[in-house]
């Protein structure tokens, strides 16, 4: 299939119910504790952060999503636009689309255009590396003058998908490659099934300094992959495979137990209080990706957003916490399957006030 028409189903099925999760992100199993008696003023409350030298209105990036075709062109457009008015950080989707295609770079450059004053984040997938040269990443960088490249981990989404790639051989050869090659820095993201401790002190070694967990519970692009074979017996083989994964809050707690690394939490985020417990639990920022793409088409971008706001700022008041910096060190307490993860795996938490129920 052509590489256009796929991005198309690819917008039309992440807008699906039946292709998010199945599995929970877990941010059920942090609870902000509610401080009562708090002198803080709500309109005090900061939400600003600093992302690639950048000064966010908030800690949030509209992640990565699409390009390549006319409808992302559009797209991209209004995304672009509600990320430059609200100071949010932009990540667009995979450039591969431009480098098969140059004629749809357009839809790509519109980004940069629209949101000249926020930080714009370039994107190739891993598999694709080994097969590109230093021009090829060049290009696709200075295309939507981006301050970051993030190189997307997607190795089940290839498999499962019938064009996918299916040899992987040399990929970290490549991504050092990069990284060496690159003034601007290079960011490691998942796309739905989180990233590992093991995996994050790897990329820390390979001198990435930015990880985007993208963990499952958002999502979910093997249920994509999967409607799109035609092959039922080969679907049923494969379906198991929509429960693999590691949730957004294990893999927040995970990635976050590396110091000197930034992390991004991201994967099934929908409102105000997800990003609070991501920002406790160990997150530095957010990426959001489905929510606005539904309310881009819906054109209730606007609504959603001071929606989030609102309820982000009134989770930093009810927990005595007037800036993002506060926030990462709110006490929280951690129960269920997060906190029989954490324990099991000794994971050291940023946040010096998380109580963790580790009961044996």
């Amino acid at each position: 299939m052509d590489i256009s028409n796929r991005k198309e189903e690819h917008i039309i099925q992440a807008l699906r119910s039946e292709n998010q999760g199945p599995l929970p992100t877990h941010f059920e199993d942090v609870i902000l504790v509610h401080q009562p008696l708090v002198e803080v003023s709500y309109d005090e409350v900061s939400l600003e952060t600093v992302f690639l030298g950048y000064r966010l209105g908030a800690p949030i990036i509209i992640s990565a999503m699409t390009g390549g075709t006319a409808t992302s062109y559009d797209i991209n457009k209004r995304l672009a636009s509600t990320a430059e008015k609200y100071r949010f950080a932009i990540g667009v989707g995979s450039q591969r689309a431009m480098i098969v295609n140059p004629d749809t770079t357009y839809t790509y450059r519109v980004v940069r255009e629209e949101a000249p004053s926020v930080p714009v984040i370039a994107n190739i997938g891993i598999a694709q590396l080994t097969k590109l040269g230093k021009q090829d990443i060049e290009r696709i960088i200075e295309a939507i003058e981006a301050d970051a490249l993030a190189v997307h981990l997607n190795i089940l989404q290839e498999i499962v998908q019938p064009e996918g790639d299916r040899d992987f051989k040399g990929l970290i050869k490549a991504l050092e490659k990069i990284i060496e090659w690159l003034s601007i820095p290079v960011i490691v993201k998942e796309v739905g099934t989180g990233i590992s401790r093991e995996c994050a002190e790897l990329l820390k070694m390979m001198g990435v300094k930015i990880i985007d967990v993208a963990g499952a519970g958002g999502t979910n692009w093997v249920s994509i992959e999967l409607s799109r074979i035609k092959d039922k017996k080969l679907v049923d083989i494969l379906n198991i495979f929509r429960y693999w994964g590691i949730p957004t809050a294990i893999s927040i707690a995970e990635v976050s137990s590396i110091d000197s690394v930034t992390v991004i939490g991201s994967g099934g985020i929908r409102d105000g209080l997800d990003i609070a417990k991501a920002i406790s639990l160990g997150s530095d920022i957010v990426g959001i990706a489905q929510p606005f793409l539904a309310h881009i088409i819906k054109n209730t971008v606007d609504d959603y957003v001071q929606s989030i706001l609102t309820q982000l700022k009134v989770s930093m008041m009810l927990t005595g916490s007037k800036n993002i910096q506060e926030l990462k060190n709110a006490r929280i307490v951690i129960i269920g399957k997060l906190a029989t993860w954490i324990c099991a795996r000794r994971l050291k938490l940023r946040n010096k006030y998380a109580y963790i129920s580790c009961l044996t």
